[in-house]
């Protein structure tokens, strides 16, 4: 009897065929580490971005603090992207960054998103935390940098301890965009850029830069790796400005233009 594998395994099967060895004349395979909220970016400019560098990229989205604990567990990343500064210091302590590559990539910005059928108006803190939202849904605010950044905005504005009892943690930002467009959350607190593909929900408040918190993705090779000239021309063309095209179009906001 011949068994089929399931759909969801066929990637990861395929991607342990092609992998290549150091030595070989195949393609690189450079391992992408990268957090969920750049999944959609990344994506696009993948193939440009092999096509320059003479690379086979393969990527791996989460929650920036899961991914840096793989790395720090494994050192199986060739690249990393994090979208907060703190996870990547983690993976620096471990002796696993490549200094000279890193740097800061882009920026975001939180908002409040609301289910199609949500009736009030946002415009403050002060209206989220008054809000008849059984549900508000957020990364998980104890590690993934989103769920982190959105309660340092609570916090600053002397609201968290308020809200806090109706937060609907979830494992990346996109699990917290997804449950408002689920119906699970009436509210949630996501990127931008996450907003911005929504389906289901729409933004109903944009937090202003100078009441939010500073948010960065920083991006590096990692060492002790087979390509690592490779990698860091990844990073190198992932900073320049046919991927700032790219990440502007998506949302992202380019460092130069904060």
């Amino acid at each position: 009897m011949i068994t089929i594998p399931p759909l969801a395994a066929i990637p990861l099967a395929l991607a342990s065929l092609s992998s290549t060895a150091p030595g070989s004349s195949a393609t690189p395979e450079i391992v992408v580490y990268a957090a969920a909220s750049l999944r959609d970016a990344l994506r696009e400019m993948a193939p440009a971005c092999m096509d320059a560098e003479g690379v086979r990229l393969v990527f791996n989205f989460g929650a920036s603090n899961d991914l840096a604990r793989q790395i720090i567990a494994a050192n199986k990343a060739d690249v990393f992207l994090s979208a907060d500064e703190a996870w990547m210091d983690k993976v620096a302590a471990g002796g696993l960054v490549d200094a000279r590559s890193r740097r800061d990539l882009v920026s975001n910005r939180l908002v409040v998103v609301g289910a199609s059928d949500v009736s009030y108006a946002i415009a403050s803190a002060e209206d989220l935390a008054r809000a008849p939202a059984r549900r508000i849904s957020i990364a998980d605010p104890e590690a993934v940098p989103a769920g982190k950044y959105a309660r340092a905005w609570l916090e600053k504005a002397g609201l968290w301890e308020a809200v806090h009892p109706r937060m609907l943690p979830g494992l990346d930002v996109r699990a917290a965009l997804a449950a408002v467009e689920a119906g699970a959350a009436d509210l949630g607190i996501v990127y931008a850029t996450d907003a911005a593909i929504a389906q289901e929900a729409r933004v109903l408040y944009v937090v202003p830069e100078n009441e939010g918190p500073r948010i960065r993705y920083p991006i590096a090779a990692l060492q002790d790796r087979p390509y690592i000239e490779k990698s860091r021309a990844v990073v190198s063309w992932l900073s320049g400005p046919e991927a700032d095209s790219v990440f502007r179009r998506f949302g992202f906001i380019l460092l130069d233009e904060e």
